[in-house]
Order: structure tokens, then sequence, then C-alpha cells
């Protein structure tokens, strides 16, 4: 009778254990839903950095902090920490006139045909001048392999017209990455042209560009977001850097040395075509717009047990912002990066409820991450927690593809002790498995250099960075709510709130021994 007694009540004990885990699942996903539905709903608006839907989710974010028991840790007082943003642009009126031998002139318009490079505001003292055109090959000068497309080329007071991307050098199908975001990024090729004295550079596209001249477009046209600094003397005016469409390309080539057939096969090839004075001049007619806004992060901390460590700080943060609406169209932005907003109120929640740490969590809630990982460079900057922060888990974009699967990026550029950390409790949870891929510092897509953990690594902060690597739905209005996977949201949340804790309990700092092997 013992016995039966014994096994009876194990298999309740068992039963009642299973419940509290299925009902814990079942609370964390419904509020995980729910903050989802409403961050990502048509009334934000795609939370852009500035905007109405960014305020409105601010607010969000800090009423469920303050449910959950997280104090104000902004400014005055209070969950935010607002700064002012420079907003600017290329005006939409702006044209490309390009004139004949015979004084004959054709307009184009942007957005349409030809885009302005807005991430260095023309000054307009280069428009509405009728201006000589010299074509110099890639617009490449790169001591280290002896070769130069402005050799024997004086270009001063003139337009330059160069191919995109890097030539073949010696006949090398592959340069050494580092030569090639050295010399092959605009900003390169526009710096070697200013400093030679050029007014204007013109670019030819190669396939893939063309083939995305939508989603440059997008990107061209909208405005620019950076942190507003006082009035400053600003001794460089830069040259307008214009990427020019297929029509515009035939246009000005057509009767000269070259035309856009032969300049094409060399961007296929790779090869090194010479340079050539173009007949037709170029005048560009373009305005431009500038003005401030404000935006705020979101930024709540649960004080830890212990009276020495608290003062020190374990952070979880996401981006909260996303694109916003374009006309009627809206970005709702469920995945990116709703999911990550979410996931990070579900980890804080858990936390708050145990109430087991020993040092200080902070939350942290960035904007302006669509707009260059603005909002977290200027809470790394601003913070007074930021030189006692221990980590910073960064969760941006974990609700779709893979249930089972996660990337994980940066976790041993600073610290051994934390890449063990990670991989210990999820092997031991069995959350996910952690695909390293793009941890590789020669990765092409510089994930690591691409959210906002970036921002403290710098500060010499160890950090990791889980991401879900979905792109068919990237930067789209179909980035909805109705494709979430709640569950790996859940999951997510979990891996980082036991990431936390357990960094937040240790009886030492998180030891930083290494060098950040990305740079």
């Amino acid at each position: 009778m013992k016995n039966r007694i014994l096994l009876i009540f194990c298999i309740t004990n068992l039963l009642i254990g299973t419940l509290t885990a299925q009902q814990k699942d079942e609370i964390a996903i419904t509020n995980i839903k729910a903050n989802l539905e409403f961050l990502a709903s048509d009334e934000l608006e795609g939370r852009e950095a500035t905007s109405r839907g960014e305020k409105i989710a601010s607010l969000f974010i800090a009423s469920e902090l303050q449910k959950i028991g997280f104090k104000p840790f902004g400014d005055s007082g209070s969950y935010f920490q607002k700064f002012n943003m420079d907003v600017l642009g290329i005006n939409t009126n702006s044209q490309i006139k390009i004139v004949n031998k015979k004084g004959d002139a054709t307009q184009f318009n942007i957005d349409a045909d030809f885009l302005i490079d807005k991430r260095n505001l023309p000054d307009e003292s280069f428009a509405n001048k009728d201006v000589e055109v010299v074509f110099a090959g890639y617009g490449l000068t790169a001591d280290e392999l002896n070769y130069d497309d402005y050799k024997n080329l004086d270009v001063t007071g003139k337009v330059v017209l160069v191919l995109d991307g890097m030539p073949k050098v010696d006949n090398e199908e592959e340069l050494n990455s580092q030569i090639r975001r050295n010399y092959g990024r605009w900003s390169s090729k526009i710096t070697n042209a200013q400093n030679r004295g050029a007014v204007g550079l013109l670019i030819v596209p190669g396939d893939e560009m063309l083939a995305n001249w939508d989603r440059f477009s997008g990107w061209m046209m909208s405005p620019s977001f950076r942190v507003h600094e006082e009035e400053k003397s600003i001794s460089e005016k830069h040259i307008p850097a214009v990427l020019l469409n297929e029509k515009t390309i035939e246009n000005l080539l057509d009767g000269e040395k070259h035309g856009y057939a032969a300049l094409k096969e060399c961007l296929t090839s790779n090869s090194i075509p010479g340079s050539f004075k173009i007949k037709k001049k170029v005048s560009f007619s373009y305005s431009t717009f500038r003005e401030i806004r404000e935006a705020r992060n979101v930024i709540g901390f649960l004080e830890g047990s212990d009276d020495i460590l608290k003062n020190e700080f374990v952070s979880i943060g996401a981006h909260y912002d996303h694109l916003g609406k374009s006309e009627e169209v809206i970005f709702n932005g469920a995945d990116d990066n709703g999911s990550g907003t979410v996931g990070v109120l579900e980890a804080v929640r858990t936390i708050s409820e145990a109430r087991s740490n020993k040092r200080s969590i902070v939350a942290v809630f960035h904007t302006a991450e669509e707009k260059g990982l603005q909002g977290a460079k200027y809470a790394t900057e601003n913070s007074n927690f930021i030189k006692n922060t221990v980590v910073n888990i960064n969760i941006d974009m974990v609700g779709r593809k893979s249930e089972d699967s996660i990337h994980c990026i940066g976790s041993d550029k600073l610290s051994a002790e934390l890449y063990d950390i990670i991989e210990s409790i999820n092997k031991e949870k069995k959350y996910f498995y952690l695909d390293y891929r793009f941890n590789d510092p020669d990765d092409p897509n510089r994930y690591y250099y691409r959210s906002d953990h970036l921002y403290y690594a710098n500060k010499n902060i160890p950090i990791v960075f889980f991401y879900d690597y979905m792109q068919e739905d990237y930067h789209k209005f179909t980035d909805t709510v109705e494709k979430i996977n709640f569950k790996k949201i859940m999951k997510a949340a979990r891996l980082a709130h036991d990431i936390a804790l357990k960094i937040a309990n240790l009886d030492h700092k998180l030891i930083v021994n290494k060098k950040d092997l990305a740079n």
C-alpha cells in the first residue's frame, strides 16, 4: 500500500510539474503575441525613428517595464533617453542635364533615372554648372597594388565617370577582402575623385545593382538620420556622387569613344579599360534639406541584490524602430525587430519575477538602428552605466526561419568565457542549434557590424548577437505578425534570460581576454 501511495504521489507531482511548464509556456507566448501584435500593428505606422509611431511604441515599452517592476533609467527619472537627430536628404525635384556638342540638353529625373548618394550631402555650390566629363576606369588609386586609374589624368574641375566595384589586378580573380573594403567602396572612390579636384562623380552600376534598383532607390531617396551635433565649422564641401541607370548612361555615352555596352563588358569581366574624355557635358540640378527631430531610447533597470555587484550591469537590448511607411504602405517590422523587442520584454519579465540577480539588469530598447545604429551610438556615449556594463546581449530578428536553429554572432570576439557560458547553457537546456556561420570575420555579409551590439563592443564590452537570417521579407511590407513563430521568440528570450542571470551572478566580472577579431 505504501509503495502504491508513493507511486501515485510521484505521478501526481510529475503531472503538476508538466502542467506548470505548459502553463508557463502559454503565459509567455500569450504575452509575446499580444505585445508583438500591438508593436507591429498598422497603428504604429512602422515605428520609424523620430516619428509618431516611435513615440507610441516607446510609451508602450515603458509601460511594460513599469508593469514588471523595472525602474526608469533614462533622463530625469524617466524611461526615456531623448536626443536630437539631424534629418537630411535630397529633394525629389532634382535633375541631371546632359548637354551635347550642339548645346542640346536632355533632362533626367532623380529616382527614375539616377540616384544621389545621401551619406554625405553634396554642397549646392556644385550644382547648375555645365561641366566636362572624363572616364577614369574604376576610379581607384591603390599603391600596394601598383594600380592607379588617375595616372596622367587631370580631373580638376571635371566630373569623373567610373565603374562600380574592383578590377582584376595582375590577373587575380580575388583580391584580399581588406583591399576590397578599402578601395571598392563608393566612399573611397568619392574621396579619391574629390582629392584630385573633381567636382562630381558618376558611377556605372553592375547588373546586380540595376536588378535591385527599386531597393537602392528606396534607401537613397529616404532621408538620412544622424545624431545631431551642435553647429561646427565644416571645411569640406562634398561633391555629388551619382549612380546612373542604363537609360542615362546610354545617353551620356552615345557617340563617344566607348559606349555603354563596352563598359558593361568591362564590369562583367573585371577588365581594366583606359581613360577617355567624353564630348558631352553634365549639369547637376539638385537641392537638399536638413531639419532636427527628437528621438528616444527606452531604458529600464532592475537593481541587483548584492551591495557591491549591483553597481555592475548586465545589458539586454533590442532595437524597436523600423522603416516607417511609404505613402500608404506600412512596413510593420514584425520580425525586424518587433520579435527582438518583445523577446527582451519577455526575458526581463521572468528575470523580474525571480529577483535573483546580484548584478543589476538593464533593458535597453534602442531607436534608429535602421538609421545606422544611431540610438546605440548615443546610448553608449551618453549613459553613465556603460562604463560598468559587463556584457550586452542583443536580440535582433528571432521570430522566423527554423524554430530549432539561430545564428550566434560575436560571443567569442572579446571574451572566451562568454562563449563558453552560452555554449554550456544552450547545451544543457537544448534551446537551439547555434549557427556560427556569420561569426567568420571574412563573412561578406558583415552582420557583426550591422546591429546595435557593435557600439558596446567598441567600448570593450563583450557581446552576443542572436539573429534568424530571415531574408524573404527583410525590409519589405510583408514582414508581418502572421508569419511569426512565437515559440522561437520564447526560446530566444529564455536563452537570453539564462545568459543574463548566469553573468549577473558570477563571483567575478566577465573576463575580457581577447582582441576583437572582426576588426
